[in-house]
């Protein structure tokens, strides 16, 4: 067991040093993530404006789609050159933590901010936040491979690193904690929860000095506190947008068969499929400006847009079907966002509809917009109280925190019936996973010992071959394992796994 004392030193570290850490991460992750947004703001604020010059100088719609096809034929050789840097990226950073992927750190960090910037700037319908989080991680990768970390304080920096990125993409430090815990890394330690903390509260403060105080969607001075009498219209609320969450979920990820069915007319590399969605962005771009990107912008002039129910339809079909199709040519862009601002068109129009029928005044419409962003997400991530903290952050009032919990478990419920799969666990699922020999070795993991598992003996549990469980942790007092240990409840365990059977040894002992 020598080749791991330096992991199970890791382990009995001190607070300070998990705090240095989790600080050094979210510093440089959040220094990319705010350039990285900075960048697509400034960028996409200009091409929005070529897009209404172009009305009255039809040329410069000529212009904009020949750089479209430019950028994204750059892009389409990225990929390429390494496939990681494609879609959001969450997915790819939990293929690593459970090690069944190994990207080239610097290859993915600088290609995916590049492409990024470039794909998203172009007004592609997809979001800055998930490679903001793919960002993070690859930044934490990279210093774990400077100090020359063992490979679970490598996974440790991986993980703030994405809460980080999360962090300064949104201003939103204790959703990008959440998102980690319940989405990304699946277990709550001690390692992962002061860690990440600490690198998204210094990612958001780098983030604050780049976009200021103020949050990202903030709303607070336009919020409502709902009366009660009106929460069976949550309830509903919450069961429309689970419903529409599955359906998301279902285009979503069969969304490519589109581009393949495309690609047997016109053969072309899958790397390139984003030369289609060119063609379908344009008309978008021309006639309705506004709908471009990932979304924010549109997300906080609805409460003053005057939009009618109809208008309101038309933009959330024009959102669905567009932000699908450049998800899935492969560009390197997020759903994070587009789903926000989905769910926001959603709540704004269910608002919509109860003023119209007289059950309330006009300004309960932005609360219901608040309620769809926090609803649509959570059922569409399965991650409710993710979606809960990060709207509450985004929108700066915690005062709507009862309204945004009961919308969104209402929506998780109904996403959970109907069989709906966490989004980012299902598009793991369809990932390519290209195993290297060279790097599949036995590595260090840790675990909370779960319900699951607790009060049994070691010898009592079914484990598969080559799985070792080495030491066990209380209070940070440490004691090798034998098969009469018994396991207890929140004790830390150590097991010695091959790194692709890391995912499925959490799921058979959490």
């Amino acid at each position: 067991m020598d080749r791991y004392h330096k992991e199970y030193q890791f382990s009995l570290s001190s607070i300070l040093s998990f705090v240095w850490r989790g600080l050094l991460v979210g510093c440089v992750a959040g220094t990319i993530a705010s350039v990285f947004r900075l960048l697509i703001e400034l960028s996409l604020k200009k091409v929005v404006h070529l897009y209404e010059l172009s009305h009255q100088q039809p040329s410069l719609l000529l212009i904009l789609f020949g750089l479209s096809l430019v950028v994204v034929t750059i892009i389409g050789f990225f990929i390429q050159s390494d496939p990681n840097i494609k879609g959001s990226g969450v997915q790819h950073v939990e293929a690593e933590l459970k090690g069944l992927l190994h990207p080239n750190w610097w290859s993915v960090l600088w290609k995916k901010f590049f492409g990024g910037v470039l794909a998203i700037s172009m007004g592609f319908l997809i979001g800055r936040e998930g490679p903001s989080i793919q960002l993070g991680a690859m930044a934490g990768k990279g210093i774990g491979r400077y100090f020359k970390a063992g490979r679970l304080e490598e996974r440790v920096l991986i993980a703030s690193g994405a809460a980080a990125g999360l962090s300064a993409a949104f201003n939103a430090p204790v959703a990008g904690l959440m998102f980690v815990v319940e989405e990304v890394y699946h277990q709550f330690s001690r390692w992962i929860w002061i860690s990440a903390l600490v690198a998204s509260l210094a990612a958001n403060f780098i983030s604050m000095n780049f976009f200021g105080l103020k949050p990202v969607l903030y709303m607070s001075d336009r919020l409502p506190v709902l009366p009660l009498r009106y929460y069976w219209l949550i309830l509903l609320l919450g069961i429309i947008l689970g419903v529409l969450g599955y359906v998301y979920e279902k285009v979503t990820l069969n969304g490519d068969l589109f581009y393949r069915y495309l690609a047997k007319f016109i053969p072309i590399p899958s790397a390139f499929y984003s030369v289609f969605a060119v063609f379908l962005i344009i008309p978008i771009g021309y006639f309705y400006p506004q709908l471009l990107g990932g979304g924010n912008g549109l997300i906080t002039s609805l409460p003053s847009s005057h939009l009618t129910l109809t208008a309101v339809c038309l933009y959330f079909v024009i959102r669905f079907v567009w932000s699908t199709f450049s998800y899935s040519s492969g560009l390197p862009g997020g759903i994070f966002l587009p789903v926000l601002t989905l769910g926001a068109i959603l709540g704004f129009g269910f608002g919509l509809v109860g003023q119209g029928l007289g059950l309330y005044a006009d300004n309960y419409l932005v609360l219901f917009l608040v309620m769809g962003m926090s609803g649509y997400f959570g059922a569409i991530s399965k991650a409710p109280l993710t979606a809960m903290v990060l709207v509450t952050e985004m929108v700066g009032d915690f005062r709507q925190l009862m309204p945004i919990a009961v919308v969104s478990i209402v929506a998780y419920i109904v996403m959970d019936v109907m069989k709906g799969e966490p989004i980012y666990e299902a598009l793991l699922a369809k990932l390519p996973i290209l195993e290297d020999r060279e790097v599949i070795e036995p590595t260090l993991v840790s675990l909370t010992v779960s319900d699951k598992i607790a009060g049994k003996y070691v010898r009592d549990l079914v484990l598969p071959k080559n799985v070792l469980i080495t030491m066990q942790i209380r209070d940070q007092h440490s004691e090798v394992v034998s098969g009469s240990t018994r396991l207890n409840a929140g004790d830390t365990i150590f097991l010695v796994v091959n790194e692709p059977d890391i995912g499925k040894i959490r799921s058979l002992l959490m």
